[in-house]
């Protein structure tokens, strides 16, 4: 089999052909960045009546937006729970846990309402734990959460997990059930759909070099031409360039590789995966991994092997991480492999708001499916003044860098190789 270097998403939704498009020369809001943050918010600013135009330095939707995982969730082990309660307290945190609860409904209503079929269910997620002290670990923070903010959800003992997955590597897990996957590429072209609807501009392979403040508005100007707006959002995440260095520096861009195997057997995906869930496992660098939407094969994924994207390295690395939990796919031959970038923060929390003259929404934390999508539509009640549509719990969390960082995550490599090694040892 000749294994691909693009998303298995792209099979069924390719990308579009430039559309050479040239940038109009006013609008009202300019946005940067054509995934599901910028394009949620560029539908709601449209719908208010206001000209938008939205830019993307590539392809469209080449990014994140059809590269991720395609599961949703509210992601709760990536927010730093112990560390937003170190910093703003027990009530703050549970206002910001109970507001993440509803980012998976939010989606799903949207989806409803704007009728994009990106074949979404409501599957459920099940965290498998490696070690019994993580079994204890996961009922612990279980109960936090039930207290915290009413999550649904439920421990799976040992004796009980052939109801959940065919591996034989965990001591018992956990289920949260509010959680769901869906197919990325066909909701960013759905959501694509519904923005050009709208009235919107959509720049593909328009690059925004700069953005300066003059007299006449904020100028922004790329290869193919100059735009003038009032307003500018920059919603790039984890593909944020140096053009926006005061936000560069403080996000993370760090990798992240999946793998598609073959078409499997059913009988074989029905004993590996009997209830279609979402998946992951105890971890100190976190798995995920899932059926494809059809139910024909497993598409596994986790960090990658370096910066840079290297195909044949990460399907190797991550074909010997998928087989440390189902052994018999040992044989089983990959399709494709590929990656981007997602984009992390100090702090383990997405962010929204405003840096000088721009507003933002980014940090997702390699969770940014429903986040985007809500944090977008937030945004775009913002930049309206409609502050009270806008509102969130996350308002009052200032995105902030950390002292000669500027932007670069070399030092990122060394980090993972430990936390890889500690895992390979059971720490």
């Amino acid at each position: 089999m000749s294994m691909k270097t693009t998303p298995y998403w792209w099979e069924d939704e390719p990308r579009e052909a430039a559309s050479k498009i040239a940038p109009p020369a006013k609008v009202d809001v300019a946005i940067v960045g054509a995934g599901y943050t910028g394009l949620s918010a560029a539908l709601v600013l449209a719908r208010s009546g206001l000209s938008v135009a939205v830019f993307e330095a590539g392809q469209l939707g080449e990014g994140a937006s059809s590269r991720n995982g395609g599961m949703v969730g509210p992601s709760f082990h990536k927010l730093g729970i112990a560390g937003l309660k170190a910093q703003y307290g027990v009530d703050k945190t549970n206002e910001i846990l109970k507001e993440s609860v509803g980012f998976v409904d939010f989606l799903e209503d949207f989806l409803k309402t704007e009728k994009i079929d990106a074949d979404f269910k409501r599957t459920g997620r099940f965290l498998g734990a490696l070690k019994p002290a993580h079994y204890d670990t996961m009922a612990a923070g279980l109960e936090d959460l039930q207290t915290a903010c009413g999550v649904k959800g439920e421990m799976v003992t040992n004796s009980a997990l052939e109801s959940e997955t065919g591996s034989a590597k965990f001591f018992g897990g956990l289920v949260f059930h509010q959680d769901g996957g869906l197919h990325p590429a066909k909701y960013h072209s759905g959501l694509v759909a519904k923005v050009r609807e709208a009235g919107v501009v959509i720049l593909d392979h328009t690059p925004v070099g700069k953005v300066e403040k003059m007299a006449a508005g904020l100028i922004l100007t790329t290869p193919n031409g100059q735009t003038t707006a009032d307003k500018v959002a920059i919603c790039t995440n984890g593909y944020t360039g140096s053009a926006f260095k005061e936000f560069k520096r403080r996000i993370l861009p760090l990798r992240s590789a999946i793998i598609a195997t073959e078409p499997l057997a059913p009988e074989v995906m029905k004993r590996l995966m009997p209830k279609h869930r979402m998946q992951g496992d105890s971890r100190r660098l976190f798995a995920y991994y899932r059926p494809s939407p059809d139910g024909s094969r497993i598409l596994f994924g986790g960090r990658a092997t370096g910066l840079k994207d290297a195909p044949n390295k990460n399907a190797a690395l991550l074909h010997r991480s998928m087989c440390e939990i189902y052994p018999e796919l040992n044989t089983t031959k990959i399709s494709h492999v590929w990656s981007g970038l997602v984009a992390y923060t100090f702090d383990h929390s997405p962010h929204i708001g405003k840096i000088g003259d721009l507003h933002f929404a980014m940090g997702y934390c390699g969770s940014g499916v429903a986040r985007s999508t809500y944090f977008g539509t937030k945004l775009g009640h913002k930049i309206l003044g409609q502050e009270e549509l806008g509102h969130t719990s996350f308002d009052e969390m200032p995105l902030k860098g950390k002292p000669f960082y500027n932007g670069s995550p070399w030092f990122m490599p060394a980090v993972l190789s430990w936390h890889r090694a500690a895992d390979r040892l059971g720490l």
